[in-house]
């Protein structure tokens, strides 16, 4: 326990000023943040490859591969974050950068399937894992840590007001009182085993409880963060709802996050992706819940963009 609480706090004081300084005003601060997300994606690509390894020898040498083209997709969803949809120049507001994520995402799983196809007594299912790691460590980490970097419709404050340190703040809020709730409500009242063959001590009960109050507490931190200004009480209610259906829908993908994880290890007997982290394991360890609902986040706000420009 003291491991981990060392650890933990040793990661707020690195992570923290990261998030919460403007990389407007200081970009040294936005460029640390993007290569510790690229540093994380790598590490997070290679658990997952050697996980794989210890089944299928054949990818041994995707392992040292995968990993690095999946911290160039983080660094192209970057791109498409920063630059790819400029909100103030609707002439300009294309889709280059995530075309070009999607065109390297292609063209890196065409090469690891011809690789593992071309290697001798490979199957199948070596060949799905570079296509898993890709997506999960590459495509969906680089969402996550891209967050960082969501900037406001307008110069002016909206209804709407994303910015990059206030997405984070908010949707780790989810995740905390997700995962917080779901645990100490499913330990005292927790009856019914939500899957018993993936995580034995995750219980229905916890789970409901887990979803409420991270609806609840993603409503609360919609306002607290400053995410939205509704001028009059239709403004309000609107809000109100609508923040509590999308808080509802990241509090569910930080569950099913958790159970995802929880799978992978189980199928391949391991107790923990790594050990980067002492006493949290590995980067997918610590970060499980919040990869799912963090690309969900991601998503919503380029929708949101997008309406905002065809409106």
């Amino acid at each position: 326990m003291k491991k981990r609480i060392i650890t933990a706090i040793a990661m707020i004081l690195v992570l923290l000023p990261l998030i919460v300084i403007d990389h407007n005003n200081y970009p040294i601060v936005g460029d640390l943040f993007l290569l510790v997300g690229i540093i994380l994606s790598v590490v997070a690509s290679y658990e997952m490859m050697a996980m794989f390894q210890r089944r299928y020898q054949t990818i041994s040498k995707l392992r040292y591969i995968v990993p690095l083209m999946s911290g160039t997709l983080v660094y192209t969803i970057y791109l498409a974050t920063t630059q790819g949809l400029n909100i103030q120049d609707p002439a300009n507001a294309n889709t280059v950068y995530h075309l070009l994520t999607m065109g390297l995402f292609i063209a890196y799983v065409i090469f690891s399937l011809a690789y593992t196809v071309f290697t001798h007594h490979s199957t199948a299912k070596d060949m799905m894992s570079s296509v898993l790691t890709l997506t999960y460590c590459g495509l969906v980490m680089g969402f996550v840590i891209s967050i960082r970097f969501l900037e406001p419709f307008s110069n002016q404050q909206g209804l709407i007001f994303f910015r990059g340190g206030r997405s984070f703040a908010y949707l780790y809020t989810i995740v905390a009182t997700t995962d917080i709730f779901a645990f100490f409500i499913g330990s005292k009242f927790g009856r019914h085993k939500l899957c018993p063959e993936i995580s034995p001590k995750k219980s229905v009960e916890g789970a409901i409880a887990g979803l409420i109050a991270g609806s609840l507490f993603g409503v609360a931190a919609v306002f607290l963060f400053k995410i939205v200004n509704p001028e009059g009480i239709k403004e309000l209610i609107l809000v109100i709802f609508v923040s509590f259906l999308i808080s509802m829908l990241l509090s569910f993908t930080v569950q099913i996050g958790d159970l995802v994880a929880s799978k992978l290890k189980r199928t391949y007997d391991i107790k923990d992706f790594g050990n980067i982290f002492p006493g949290h394991g590995g980067v997918l360890d610590r970060f499980d819940s919040l990869i799912f609902s963090g690309a969900v986040y991601y998503i919503i706000v380029l929708i949101i963009q997008i309406f905002y420009i065809w409106k």
